[in-house]
């Protein structure tokens, strides 16, 4: 009698279990369905236009982090924009706007990484910027009822500098005596 029990039981709780789990699995893929996630393209074409200062028409250019030490450039159609305070707008036609693409194209993030140019994309794969950085854009959101543009990148300003510095590199474990 107490074998019975035990195995149902545990036929109960796998039974729950697998309900629960699709239950979760359901709500997890509903509300990456009702998101609104672009993605970066890689392009020679925008990296050696950032390269040789090409100003997109009609676009507003913003940079990540502070203006001497600057860690990515994008330039976006101009009815979209870019709510957070980590990134400045600048205009294009400034002298902060050489600088700064000086800065990112010349000094990585990371010192084993090249600075590259990409194309920002909605989630219908329509173009509606472009990227200049040699950071890896974890994730872009595109709000294209408010054309609000979300982009979220690996925080280096967190990282330690030796950390930074190596990068991709595969340096292992490291003993400190």
């Amino acid at each position: 009698m107490l074998r019975i029990s035990k195995k149902y039981k545990s036929k109960f709780a796998l039974r729950l279990s697998i309900v629960i789990l699709i239950l979760c699995l359901s709500a997890l893929f509903s509300g990456c369905a009702a998101t609104n996630h672009g993605n970066l393209s890689r392009s020679q074409e925008v990296t050696r236009d950032f390269e040789t200062l090409q100003v997109f028409a009609d676009h507003r250019y913003y940079y990540l982090n502070q203006e001497n030490d600057p860690y990515a450039v994008v330039a976006l159609q101009r009815n979209f924009h870019i709510a957070d305070p980590m990134w400045r707008e600048m205009d294009p036609n400034s002298e902060t706007f050489k600088k700064v693409i000086g800065l990112v194209g010349d000094f990585p993030v990371y010192f084993n990484f090249r600075t590259y140019g990409s194309y920002i994309l909605d989630n219908q794969r329509n173009r509606i910027g472009y990227w200049y950085s040699s950071l890896r854009a974890v994730s872009i959101n595109v709000d294209n009822s408010n054309r609000k543009v979300s982009i979220n990148t690996e925080k280096p300003w967190i990282e330690e500098d030796d950390e930074r510095f190596n990068r991709g590199r595969g340096t292992g474990i490291r003993f400190r005596f």
